[in-house]
């Protein structure tokens, strides 16, 4: 759905030049409300307008209507042209890096006459900051930090949009004649929150040239750039920027070829080193003895002429080893051998172990759809619970609820809920933690909700010591369920609050506060160091995906692969409750 992306894109930067000239922020504010809902369509806005559908989505008005329909029938928008006109283009980029939005581009601009990323490093450079009103030390720091942070984002691509693209490129591989088996390693399949490229791993049936293989490859759609060609390996830079590489083995060297390119690299110098010790030696072609390899001709970039003694998938090389097998996600070297050793790998929790979702939203406040259709959605999934948890009063740019809307709302979450059997609807709120960890209503609001996710939304840049009393207030406040993404980091964005993750974690153990694993992109909030560490501490963890529409629930499996990266198990997750235990884990906070 790239039409919907590019639109989406387009209202954004419509929003962000509306700011940038200081206009009447409602209209930027609608268009960042259209931007949103185009990026969470569920289905392509293409086939709506061939359906004549337009006027039946819900928040496109009728301007919006009009911009939509010029840019599918002519592949522009008048209004934007004419928009982009009024600024320096460079400026849409400015606004990109962290701590620098469009009221600071508009002052750089006008003030200094900075007009794109190279101009503001030679201002920093040269000291052209210094003395302009409302820029001060620390702001500069802050841009500088965010210079550096979004230089390094350009050389890593999301997980989102490199599964994406490496999903794509997998199904055409195996689709290929003569392509027996084929995988994603690397970073990738250890769901890494960021890869710098994608590893794909093939073998090929013994009476087909690999080089035919290799020559499709390098043809597929996505791919804009050949970088290399040959009978074991073909690499190619994709439309998107990302570099594939694809390597071509023997059936018998699969599996040690997908666990030597999965990695880590950590995780692999630990197996080469078992293996040594072992009187064996390993690596992408398979697990020989020593001594056999070291007779074995060789040629470079080919297997040996010997057959290994493990080889043919990871589990037979694991076991050959003496281990169990080590799940992608945990191969970090962080542990997971010495317990493979042992045999005391966890059970890592699965997108089957959960039976619903904790943290959602409706029409009711920024949501796409209503309460009805949320439920039905994740009944559809399999989900025996929903906690429909709408913004408080003090998100006002979301429709944030103030205490009257709320209570009624939770009368019709309850009705709904008493109509659709079969699913446990909880009529919550994601309630805003305030700059001091007051929370955005009192507690005679919030002790008639069933559910309260409280959250961090604002001033995500405070000093550590102050953002730790922050969410501690949080914690302690008796009606708190959850605390949602609780530093506010956005990857490749913004940092977020910059927490004492001891004391965070030993106030959530000690009160039965859970803290939440965000799976909307690009939150993943906590990641999955911090999960780790919280859930050593005693934290339970809720994995959420902060949907906005019915669509937004399949972005659960990136939760879930922060948990496993994080040794989660079904245990540490209250996702993976009962709605009566769930209801009764509740009540013990509460008293």
């Amino acid at each position: 759905m790239s039409l919907n992306s590019d639109l989406s894109n387009l209202f954004a930067n419509l929003a962000a030049i509306m700011d940038i000239r200081g206009e009447n922020p409602f209209k930027s504010v609608s268009f960042s409300k259209i931007s949103r809902l185009l990026a969470d369509l569920p289905f392509d806005i293409k086939t709506a307008f061939d359906k004549g559908e337009l006027e039946d989505i819900e928040g496109i008005g009728e301007h919006s209507r009009k911009i939509i329909t010029e840019y599918i029938t002519t592949g522009h928008s008048s209004d934007y042209d004419e928009a982009i006109t009024s600024i320096p283009p460079g400026l849409l980029e400015v606004i990109k890096i962290p701590g620098t939005g469009p009221k600071t581009a508009a002052l750089l601009w006008k003030q200094r006459g900075i007009t794109s990323i190279e101009d503001l490093v030679k201002a920093i450079d040269e000291g052209k900051l210094e003395g302009l009103k409302g820029i001060g030390e620390k702001k500069i720091e802050q841009i500088k930090s965010g210079i550096a942070m979004r230089s390094q984002a350009a050389q890593r691509m999301g997980i989102v949009h490199a599964l994406e693209i490496g999903q794509s490129l997998l199904e055409r591989l195996r689709k290929v004649p003569g392509v027996k088996q084929a995988e994603i390693a690397g970073s990738l399949r250890r769901w890494k929150e960021t890869v710098g490229d994608v590893d794909l791993i093939c073998c090929v049936e013994p009476k087909k040239d690999p080089a035919e293989i290799s020559a499709a490859f390098v043809k597929f759609p996505e791919v804009e750039k050949i970088q290399g060609q040959g009978k074991t390996k073909a690499s190619v830079i994709t439309a998107g920027g990302l570099q594939v590489d694809l390597r071509m083995v023997p059936i018998e060297s699969f599996g040690a070829a997908l666990m030597y390119f999965t990695g880590s690299k950590d995780h692999n110098v630990r197996l080469r080193g078992l293996a040594q010790d072992k009187g064996y030696t390993l690596n992408e072609w398979g697990l020989y003895d020593v001594k056999v390899y070291d007779r074995a001709k060789k040629k470079t970039a080919e297997a040996p002429d010997v057959a290994p003694l493990a080889g043919k998938s990871e589990n037979e090389v694991y076991h050959k080893l003496g281990l169990a097998y080590i799940e992608p996600e945990i191969r970090e070297n962080r542990g997971e051998i010495e317990a493979a050793a042992a045999k005391k790998l966890p059970h890592l929790v699965t997108l089957a172990d959960i039976h619903g979702d904790l943290h959602s939203h409706t029409t009711a406040s920024d949501g796409h759809n209503t309460i009805e259709e949320m439920a039905e959605a994740a009944k559809a999934l399999g989900y025996t619970m929903l906690a429909i948890t709408d913004h408080s009063k003090s998100q006002a740019i979301a429709n944030g609820l103030t205490a009257a809307r709320l209570l009624k709302h939770v009368e019709q979450i309850h009705k709904v809920g008493a109509k659709i059997k079969g699913i446990t609807l909880l009529a919550g709120c994601e309630v805003d933690i305030l700059i001091d960890g007051r929370l955005d209503f009192e507690d005679d609001v919030l002790k008639e909700l069933d559910w309260i996710v409280a959250s961090p939304h604002v001033s995500l840049r405070q000093a550590s010591d102050v953002a730790t009393i922050r969410l501690l207030r949080a914690i302690d406040n008796r009606y708190v369920n959850v605390i949602g993404h609780p530093t506010g980091r956005l990857i490749n964005k913004r940092e977020g609050l910059p927490l004492d993750f001891a004391k965070i974690f030993k106030a959530a153990a000690a009160s039965g506060t859970a803290l939440e694993i965000n799976a909307g992109y690009p939150r993943l909030d906590l990641n999955d160091v911090n999960a780790h560490a919280a859930i050593d501490a005693g934290c339970m963890l809720s994995i959420n995906t902060d949907a906005h529409s019915t669509g937004e629930f399949d972005s659960m499996i990136l939760g879930i692969s922060v948990a496993r990266r994080a040794w989660a198990e079904k245990k540490n997750i209250i996702n993976c409750m009962t709605a009566k235990q769930l209801v009764e884990w509740a009540a013990k906070k509460r008293g």
